[in-house]
């Protein structure tokens, strides 16, 4: 494990080679410190490794605050490592830093004065490769002690303290660290390798479309311009195109008078028509235009999915690799509606292999393990021997009529669905007993009038 500090731009060359993972925290101020008294340093401690900033350059004037200097820009490493710089590095693998809980203390000389310690767990508070700007709550170090490491993270204030100071009668405010952290690490090999792949692919791509382009103009728009005799040749493509149109309604009635004959042909030309569309699609969106296009969709999508954590051990070499249960129930949702309309998908995909009799069980060996993978994510919670039920029947012949995911769906929302409208059905039962009474009563009353 190395450790070291680091300027915050330029200075990497300056630092030891990280193994594959480095933190980097910016102390940038300590507020509404208890005591009047300066202290001596900040220190991070992380993974059996302490690092210290110097003394703060500078005291706020009304308040108990300090600012911590800011990173030399020059001097070389003997400056960086001098004490002076605010930065705190410390080099580790990726995947023992993502699950680590670094400690922050403010340190002082005055034994009166015990130092201030605040936590937090990395991949609570950090995305990899995204600065973060994080208010950590410092209290006593004893305090500390006796709350065994939890973290203390803008927002969560100690309730019992400020219920002592506010019995007291004191006015305090809650001290607290401002730090800036980037936690840095490399992408997973296969992500990395996909990514080259894919930045190859564009790259092939553009330069046939720049080699093509002129080509194509010259074709489109030059040769019809040097020879005139090019426009000629839609006389002929005009009555084509007429008869074409005319033709179509008598094929739909052939197609529609022989559908028992022609649907097996009619599978094979969609998965056909099916296969060219994808290859179409995926050419297009490999060029220029098509990527402009695709990426603020594909952007949003990629940000919210590497702002869950089990994205951010997909992407990046964090520990363990997610299971596929746990990247299905990423992108999976969890309301009501929008997971019916998922389960009706499944059961609609699972049962369409009986468009082609034989053949589509097939299909059935690669869609059973991805739709118990998808039941599992969705339904392990309430019914755990859903998913074995839903591979069965996917996967023996002639049963993808059972509607597994339904099924979860029902076991899920059933009773709730059920509760609220027996108790719609008693509101209502109760407000027609008291129409009723109060009808009674008012017609007891007109006879006695």
């Amino acid at each position: 494990m190395a450790v070291s500090r680091s300027p915050p731009s330029g200075g990497d060359a300056r630092l030891p080679p990280a193994p594959n993972g480095r933190l980097v925290a910016t102390v940038l101020s300590a507020y509404d410190c208890p005591s009047d008294l300066q202290p001596t340093s900040v220190s991070l401690t992380i993974l059996g490794t302490t690092v210290s900033t110097g003394p703060p350059s500078a005291r706020h004037r009304d308040r108990n605050s300090f600012k911590f200097a800011d990173p030399p820009q020059s001097g070389g490493r003997d400056a960086l490592l001098s004490g002076e710089s605010n930065e705190l590095v410390v080099s580790a693998d990726l995947a023992a830093l993502y699950p680590a809980t670094a400690e922050f203390r403010v340190t002082y000389c005055d034994p009166a004065q015990p130092d201030l310690v605040a936590m937090t767990r990395l991949k609570k508070a950090l995305r990899v490769n995204e600065q973060q700007w994080l208010i950590l709550q410092l209290v006593d170090k004893s305090v500390a002690a006796e709350q065994g490491g939890k973290e203390n993270v803008s927002g969560e204030a100690n309730k019992d303290d400020s219920g002592e100071q506010a019995a007291a009668g004191d006015d305090v405010l809650q001290p607290t660290l401002r730090v800036k952290l980037l936690l840095s690490g490399p992408l997973r090999p296969e992500i990395r390798a996909m990514t080259n792949l894919s930045q190859n692919w564009f790259n092939t791509v553009d330069g046939l479309a720049d080699a093509g382009g002129s080509t194509l103009s010259t074709v489109v728009t030059d040769l019809p311009e040097k020879i005139p005799a090019v426009k000629y040749l839609l006389v002929p493509a005009v009555p084509l195109a007429a008869l074409s149109v005319a033709l179509v309604p008598v094929a739909v009635g052939v197609l529609v008078i022989g559908l028992p004959f022609f649907l097996p042909f009619l599978a094979v030309f969609a998965a056909f028509a099916a296969s060219v569309g994808a290859i179409g699609g995926v050419l297009y969106i490999s060029t220029r235009p098509g990527r402009e296009k695709l990426q603020p969709m594909l952007s949003s999508a990629y940000g919210t999915f590497l702002a869950t954590q089990t994205g951010q051990r997909f992407i990046y070499n964090t520990g363990p690799r997610p299971t596929p249960k746990a990247l299905a129930q990423t992108v999976l949702p969890k309301d009501m509606m929008a997971k019916l309309i998922v389960c009706l998908l499944i059961d609609f995909v699972g049962s369409s292999s009986y468009l082609l009799p034989g053949v589509g069980e097939a299909f059935d060996v690669a869609w059973a393990p991805t739709q118990t993978i998808m039941i599992a994510a969705m339904f392990d919670h309430v019914s755990p021997n859903l998913k074995y039920i839903s591979f069965a029947e996917e996967i023996l012949p002639f049963t993808d009529l059972i509607p597994s995911a339904t099924l979860g769906w029902t076991k899920e929302f059933g009773p709730v669905i059920l509760g609220e409208s027996g108790k719609r059905v008693m509101d209502l039962t109760v407000a027609l007993r008291g129409e009723r009474e109060a009808l009674r009563e008012s017609m007891n009353d007109v006879k006695m009038a």
